[in-house]
């Protein structure tokens, strides 16, 4: 089985020595660069199964880099984990809206960081194991072959777990989800907090716009899509 390839992009060359060590001793085959300017070069020749971006670096931020990559159809699904020393939720929700699938905040512990690689890889891997038909509720359409979100006839770009919540939301409309099935269905095995699944769920609502109130907080149970 080929290795894993992470594609590390930090400004500061102590952060990226470290986070080849870390996880070449986890097993992954990693490059690393130091700015966005050779990114999407590096993209086509090294072809990653997921980027790790630092949050803040001078020039073109990884924010701003993310929203870059989601902007073309090849990179649309390819997972992305933001690596910060920024705590605060407003970033972590910038981060996820712009579509990031997961962040980790330094300083974390290297079983962490591969933890979370592993388990966004794993959501990628999933595939259905028939075909689906197109998910539809109030003007959205979820098009889970072809990994498409379209709100009365206009895209809408999620990441990753946000394409799952949704996913599963609409699967059973009408129906109450608990936050552990969500959980295990968008998130994998992480043991991740209600905090960060609360970030997701608000991004989420966000980018939906006239229908993100759809999905209703049932308070100490979970989420449930209401039916239109």
């Amino acid at each position: 089985m080929s290795e894993t390839k992470v594609l590390v992009v930090d400004d500061e060359q102590g952060v990226r020595e470290y986070l080849a060590t870390v996880l070449q001793d986890e097993g992954f085959h990693v490059q690393a660069i130091a700015s966005g300017e050779t990114l999407f070069e590096t993209l086509k020749s090294y072809n990653p199964n997921m980027v790790l971006m630092d949050y803040r670096m001078p020039g073109r931020g990884g924010v701003e880099l993310v929203q870059s990559i989601r902007n073309f159809a090849d990179y649309k699904s390819l997972p992305i984990i933001m690596v910060t020393g920024v705590a605060g939720e407003d970033d972590k929700v910038a981060a996820l809206e712009m579509g990031a699938d997961d962040y980790v905040v330094k300083p974390f512990l290297p079983k962490e960081l591969s933890a979370r690689i592993r388990a966004v890889l794993r959501r990628v891997q999933e595939e259905p194991t028939e075909p689906e038909p197109v998910l539809q509720n109030n003007g959205l359409a979820v098009d889970v072959k072809s990994h498409t979100v379209t709100l009365d006839g206009e895209e809408v770009h999620l990441t990753l777990t946000e394409f799952k919540i949704l996913s599963e939301l609409l699967k059973q409309k009408g129906q109450v989800l608990s936050r552990d099935k969500l959980r295990q269905k968008a998130l994998g095995n992480l043991n991740v907090t209600d905090r960060t699944s609360d970030v997701h769920m608000a991004s989420l609502r966000k980018k939906l716009t006239r229908c993100g109130d759809d999905i209703q907080t049932v308070r100490g149970v979970g989420y449930r899509m209401s039916l239109h």
